[in-house]
């Protein structure tokens, strides 16, 4: 065996050392380049506003409920779907001694969770007793965060609900 074998590395052997460096890297950007894809197209763009200050506000919030709780007000809620998109909303309102509220201002907000500018609020009006009805249409089928606001006796009550829209 010559010394100008032994010295003299095969070429052969060294010659997939640049492709496995570019194939490497090509497989990186491929899987980036997935990734900003399924994050542009799986994010509906919807946040919280004003995160922070109601993050701040948490233990008025705390206070708020547990004053909610004091009041000791039975409110029952319901939605009946009647037709495509179309149902009622009926509260059943009574104070702690069972007493039926029949002078309440309440007003609902429908909030469509997962997507933007197709909320709802609309007042519910009293019907009979502590009942207060009202007939929505909604633009979509789905999930639906009904936030209900009761003023009554100079007290406020809220409630949050989830209702399914048949479509």
């Amino acid at each position: 065996m010559s010394a100008r074998a032994i010295a003299m590395p095969d070429e052969r052997r060294s010659r997939w050392i640049p492709w496995a460096f570019v194939a490497f890297f090509g497989v990186v950007l491929a899987v980036n380049a997935a990734m900003v894809v399924i994050a542009i197209t799986s994010w509906p763009g919807l946040e919280t506003r004003h995160a922070y200050q109601r993050g701040l506000a948490h233990d008025e919030a705390l206070e708020a409920a547990a004053a909610q709780a004091a009041l000791g007000w039975e409110v029952e809620f319901a939605f009946e779907q009647t037709g495509e998109r179309t149902g009622a909303l009926r509260l059943d309102l009574a104070d702690r001694f069972g007493n039926m509220l029949q002078d309440a201002d309440v007003q609902a907000a429908l909030v469509r969770p997962t997507h933007g500018g197709h909320d709802l609020l609309v007042g519910v009006p009293h019907h009979y007793g502590g009942r207060y009805l009202q007939d929505v249409a909604l633009p979509l089928a789905g999930q639906w965060e009904v936030r209900v606001r009761i003023v009554a006796q100079g007290r406020e009550y809220r409630l949050r609900e989830r209702i399914w829209v048949e479509p």
